[in-house]
């Protein structure tokens, strides 16, 4: 088979420019860091729910915690206000907390029952803060220990989704996805520090790579119908495509092994997530494979994203992955 050749380099990521309205100071932190800012003893038990939901184990990535947590009060938090990821939990009592986010976020509600409010750029730009305010701590507990995992997802969606607008915005300032959709008729939109790798055109498959540690996302396309889209189909092609293209990569199946449906840049998608071995390379790691029909098109895709990262944490890694798969983009067709 003849190399991939690099054909574009994906230029750096720009900083927006500041509002004179909004915070002036850009947040700071790994995707995987959490700041927990609670109203002390008056929400210790609500505080030690929220803890358990957010450092819950991802299965496929061998039960690391989806967040690493730091927790704290308004009285000592300001060193940790320009983080990236926060998470607020008090009590409508005229407390540090009501007083600190009444001041912010003036759409919430003191009558409503708890739930999780998500807000962006709060004490720094590029941050997304959550907030959970209740009537007491025994609404805030019941609330969280009833939705702990989904409380988790739907905070973990907005803190991708944050990560792929600012992706997306960068990749168009720099002309690369205008560029991709010409020749694919789609695009996708990594950080700096990537190459991007083609094949012949026929064989519908390029990746981007970054090496230290190893990520490599790759889009693979071919002609096909709804139907296609099958849990049989996604792993068989995705084997098909990592024993080619990845020197024998295959799938472990003694690992665990998740499929489900979800909605994937704004379509139905399978969502496959599990690990893969190469016995000849001795090496190994997570992947996450989405695929889906695109009736536009007519076309099946397979969009992978997969990790080396072997001695390293590996959620923040997989977490920044998934955000540059989820800025996928259909474009029109080249003009053939």
């Amino acid at each position: 088979m003849q190399r991939p050749r690099p054909i574009i380099w994906i230029a750096a990521l720009l900083l927006l420019p500041l509002s004179c309205s909004g915070p002036v100071v850009t947040a700071v932190g790994e995707s995987n860091d959490l700041v927990i800012i609670h109203d002390g003893e008056a929400t210790g038990r609500a505080r030690n729910q929220l803890v358990r939901a957010m450092e819950s184990g991802v299965d496929w990535l061998l039960g690391e915690a989806a967040f690493n947590t730091t927790v704290t009060t308004p009285t000592i938090a300001r060193d940790l206000r320009n983080r990236r990821q926060i998470l607020v939990v008090g009590i409508w009592n005229g407390g540090d907390v009501e007083r600190e986010i009444a001041r912010k976020i003036r759409s919430l509600d003191r009558d409503a029952p708890p739930r999780l409010h998500i807000e962006r750029d709060i004490w720094a730009k590029g941050q997304t803060v959550g907030v959970i305010m209740g009537g007491s701590e025994d609404a805030l507990v019941e609330y969280i220990s009833e939705h702990g995992p989904e409380l988790l997802s739907e905070f973990e969606t907005a803190v991708r989704a944050r990560a792929v607008d600012k992706l997306r915005s960068a990749a168009a300032e720099s002309g690369a996805t205008d560029e991709l959709g010409r020749r694919f008729g789609w695009s996708l939109a990594p950080p700096t520090g990537y190459d991007f790798f083609t094949t012949d055109a026929a064989d519908g498959f390029v990746f981007f790579r970054r090496i230290r540690p190893d990520r490599t996302v790759f889009v693979f396309w071919q002609e096909g119908e709804e139907h296609f889209v099958t849990e049989e189909f996604v792993v068989s092609k995705r084997a098909e495509l990592s024993r080619h293209y990845y020197d024998g990569d295959e799938i472990e199946w003694r690992r665990p092994l998740r499929i489900e449906p979800v909605e994937f840049a704004g379509r139905s998608a399978l969502r496959v997530s599990g690990w893969w071995g190469n016995r000849e390379r001795v090496g190994g790691g997570p992947f996450l494979t989405y695929c889906f029909y695109e009736p536009t098109q007519g076309r099946v895709y397979l969009v992978d994203a997969t990790l080396f990262a072997p001695s390293m944490d590996k959620v923040s890694f997989a977490r920044n992955l998934d955000a540059v798969a989820n800025t996928f983009a259909v474009h029109p067709l080249p003009e053939r």
